[in-house]
């Protein structure tokens, strides 16, 4: 939220008319602008950095050259040559951590010198053996045809996946990152292993199949069961085929799969 200098200036005065206390300035600032709580117009630390920059200054603007400090070059001589020094000890390996410990450099700068002289991070690619290259060609190829023919083909594409379903609410970290304004100071403690469905579903630009459960019936109820060739077969003679035939879209869609284990057995094929 941007404020104005009559804001700012407002805010300075409740500061000082509620015994320099930061908290309830804001709560009386939001009051004042019918601001819902805890909507800002910002944090208590960033009211209190505000307000000693003014009393320093005398001034709401912001000071001439400020923004990040460029990096000593010594630094990052210092840095460099401590990476060529662990690369060639008996380990041959070093940690951000392990160098700003030994030059007392802060790990944040460390961070940001190594990114510089060592920008590239290692991943994990599919391994293709010579016989895939003209494969792949062809398949690109062969894309590339149907594209000129029909430009809309790819839409009758079916994608299809499994996955797993975490019932206690587990989040993958991986792929998702929760922000508050304020720490929680809460824990949110999960089993080792979570009770969890496996879920088949596939989409098109038009519709969606699915999802499907792998799960097989027992004493206590429905169980999920692991994906095999035979269950995958079964989902897909049963399940998959006659969805298609009720939206009357079978002889249209085009299906597609990766290459996982349960995907490739004879059966299926």
């Amino acid at each position: 939220m941007t404020l104005s200098l009559k804001d700012r200036a407002l805010l300075v005065k409740l500061f000082h008319k509620n015994g320099d206390r930061t908290t309830i300035a804001l709560k009386k600032f939001r009051t004042l602008k019918a601001l819902r709580s805890g909507s800002g117009p910002m944090t208590a630390f960033g009211l209190k950095k505000m307000i000693d920059k003014f009393e320093e200054s005398g001034s709401f603007d912001v000071k001439c050259g400020r923004g990040r400090k460029a990096i000593p070059s010594t630094s990052v001589e210092d840095v460099a040559t401590a990476l060529q020094e662990a690369s060639s000890s008996a380990l041959g390996t070093c940690s951000a951590r392990g160098i700003f410990q030994t030059l007392d450099l802060p790990v944040s700068t460390v961070r940001k010198i190594l990114r510089n002289i060592l920008p590239f991070k290692i991943t994990h690619v599919q391994e293709l053996v010579p016989a895939d290259l003209p494969k792949r060609k062809a398949f690109a190829l062969q894309f590339l045809a149907r594209m000129e023919v029909d430009n809309a083909w790819p839409c009758g594409i079916l994608w299809t996946d499994e996955a797993h379903l975490h019932l206690q609410g587990s989040v993958s970290t991986q792929n998702c990152r929760i922000w508050a304004r304020e720490n929680p100071f809460q824990m949110q403690p999960l089993p080792l292993h979570s009770q969890k469905v496996t879920e088949w579903c596939g989409f098109t630009a038009a519709i969606i199949v699915g999802p499907f459960f792998f799960e097989e019936i027992g004493p206590s109820g429905a169980v999920t069961c692991t994906v095999n060739g035979t269950r995958y077969e079964t989902l897909l003679r049963n399940q998959l085929i006659p969805a298609l035939q009720q939206r009357v879209c079978v002889d249209s869609t085009i299906f597609m799969q990766d290459g996982a284990p349960p995907h490739i057995v004879t059966p299926v094929k």
